[in-house]
């Protein structure tokens, strides 16, 4: 499955590895990972029959942090926005 972000989930990721940075030093690495971790964990909950027109949302573990995402069809995985909490 393709993984795609918007241009505001983008943007998104680059401000909060900033802040998460300026909190700790590489804090915003260990933000990106986890991340990364997130994403695929929606991906293995994924579920084919599931309605593919909600936005749903994920809070990673370790970080103060909700995924906003859309499963756009049976082969993308959109994320629309990432919020700190």
């Amino acid at each position: 499955m393709k993984v795609l972000l918007s241009s505001i989930a983008k943007n998104d990721i680059r401000l909060l590895m900033r802040v998460f940075d300026a909190e700790k030093e590489n804090k915003g690495n260990d933000f990106l990972e986890g991340l990364k971790q997130s994403i695929d964990g929606i991906l293995q909950t994924r579920d084919d029959d599931m309605r593919y027109t909600e936005i749903m949302m994920s809070t990673m573990p370790d970080f103060p942090v909700n995924i906003h995402y859309i499963f756009e069809d049976k082969e993308n995985l959109l994320i629309t926005a990432i919020f700190k909490i």
